[in-house]
């Protein structure tokens, strides 16, 4: 469509933006987290801290690190539910 005004291209902005962001903020987490078994919070908290810790090479890694650690620490939970010191 063509507009021959900027302020009839405001809507147009608005509603990109919003899908954008739900895009980034909400689909996107659900359906990788899904996969991997991540809660999207932790999803989109891995990324953020990897991408603060590692800068660009860390937000590459935040997914398959925190997928690797989750297996790590269902592994150790499971341990500790079979151990002595828990059915003790």
């Amino acid at each position: 469509m063509q507009f021959q005004e900027i302020g009839s291209l405001i809507p147009v902005w608005i509603a990109f933006g919003v899908g954008q962001m739900l895009e980034g903020m909400v689909v996107t987490p659900w359906l990788v987290g899904e996969r991997i078994g991540l809660h999207p919070v932790a999803v989109i908290f891995a990324l953020l801290a990897f991408g603060q810790l590692f800068g660009f090479f860390g937000i590459l890694l935040a997914l398959p690190a925190s997928a690797a650690l989750l297996v790590g620490l269902r592994e150790l939970r499971r341990k500790y539910l079979d151990s002595w010191t828990y059915n003790g």
